[in-house]
């Protein structure tokens, strides 16, 4: 009777899993098709009522989810939240290019991003506080009750541009009429973006980054315990460093990258950026190789803790950028599907990190897996290189060039 009991134990164990992978899944899906689509529809409609709706119907499907007990309206109502929270991230990146200026757009961005990371960390220290507090159903409803409120809060307060913007488009428009200027530009096709010199090569690179940020974050603990010898909390106090080093990477990629364009304002604003993202990558690329070789079995705690920090800077610097920069590259009223493009590559290369690189593990180990990611690294590091000289070449730089700084 024991066994039987055990078993079924371990049954309602697995089928609870399966219900909780179930929902997660659906919710991530939906996000993942709707930040695209909505990063293509808000090049046509108001970025502040995409914004708006979206957190309206994100807070009231995490309360209809908190009320429901069967999986069926679980799975609905957690999609529903997946699709309206994908409306989030395109409206506030077209609205801060509008309301930002140029010479600030960086550092701005990089705190928007970096304020996700500082949610991802405090978020859930609350939630557990809450939860144990309240219970999560209540904690979900007062979350969602929340987002409603910010929702319309947004749809009041927001505005899609300044008012001196939206004239300086109408007396730009009106020359364009006149001159023929920017002929090309409005022919431009969404289709024709991919085709944009250097727009393909930014959104490879960022899938590759993608993938050695998540293989870090998913790979390297194991690789600490079980092939390197490590305690437990030395692979949890990598984790942190990389969160950490993140922070600061993100901002100093933001900082240093308008800074580096307010010294060359002959060049234009995205290949300077791709130059620092440039300088980032190659010092991600070398710390990826020393964490792979180096780390022993007697190696300092606070040896290995620094290399998290390390790759942290390295990886999310890029990371905070390569948003920036397809929108640069691409028309104005276009940087919403320019972004959106660039973020599915970046999909693509957090999945990458997943299968693909446990099934080099399984064939060799993680060490391997870990010195594939430096190759991959190596490898755009070359491609940016080259490109940037080149693209570099074609202004007046002789004064500043090998490279910039």
């Amino acid at each position: 009777m024991r066994e039987d009991r055990g078993s079924s134990l371990s049954a309602g164990v697995l089928v609870r899993l399966l219900f909780v992978c179930l929902i997660t899944s659906s919710q991530t899906l939906a996000y993942t098709i709707s930040k695209f689509t909505f990063g293509i529809l808000v090049d046509f409609l108001s970025p502040r009522l995409l914004l708006s709706a979206g957190l309206i119907l994100s807070g009231a499907s995490a309360f209809c989810f908190a009320g429901a007990d069967s999986l069926l309206f679980m799975c609905g109502w957690w999609t529903v939240n997946g699709l309206s929270q994908g409306a989030g991230w395109p409206s506030i990146a077209v609205i801060l290019k509008h309301w930002c200026p140029a010479k600030y757009f960086g550092t701005v961005w990089s705190i928007m991003s970096t304020s996700m990371n500082l949610a991802g960390t405090i978020g859930p220290i609350a939630t557990a506080f809450l939860v144990k507090a309240t219970g999560w159903r209540i904690c979900l409803q007062l979350a969602g009750m929340v987002s409603v409120l910010v929702g319309f809060i947004t749809l009041v307060l927001v505005k899609n541009k300044p008012e001196n913007k939206i004239r300086e488009e109408k007396n730009t428009k009106a020359e364009e009429k006149k001159t023929d200027k920017s002929k090309t530009e409005e022919n431009l096709t969404r289709k024709d973006l991919i085709f944009i010199p250097g727009y393909l090569g930014v959104c490879i690179c960022y899938l590759v980054t993608a993938l050695v940020q998540h293989g870090v974050l998913q790979w390297s603990q194991l690789y600490l315990i079980q092939e390197r010898g490590q305690m437990l909390l030395t692979g949890s106090t990598f984790l942190s460093s990389v969160d950490i080093g993140g922070i600061v990477g993100s901002f100093a990629a933001g900082f240093l990258s308008d800074y580096m364009i307010s010294k060359n304002t002959s060049v234009p604003r995205y290949i300077v950026r791709r130059t620092l993202i440039l300088y980032f990558l190659t010092f991600l690329s070398i710390v990826v190789f020393v964490f792979s070789i180096s780390v022993k079995e007697n190696s300092y705690q606070v040896v290995i803790g620094s290399l998290g920090f390390a790759i942290g800077i390295g990886t999310y610097g890029p990371i905070s950028m390569f948003g920036v920069v397809a929108m640069e590259i691409a028309p104005e009223k276009m940087a919403g599907t320019s972004h959106a493009i660039a973020a599915t590559f970046s999909n693509v290369g957090i999945m990458a990190a997943g299968l693909p690189l446990s099934y080099v593990a399984k064939l060799y180990d993680l060490q391997t897996a870990f010195l594939v990611q430096g190759t991959l690294l190596v490898t755009i590091v070359t491609y940016l290189l080259i490109r940037t000289k080149r693209d570099l070449t074609s202004y007046n730089t002789k004064s500043k060039h090998w490279l910039l700084f």
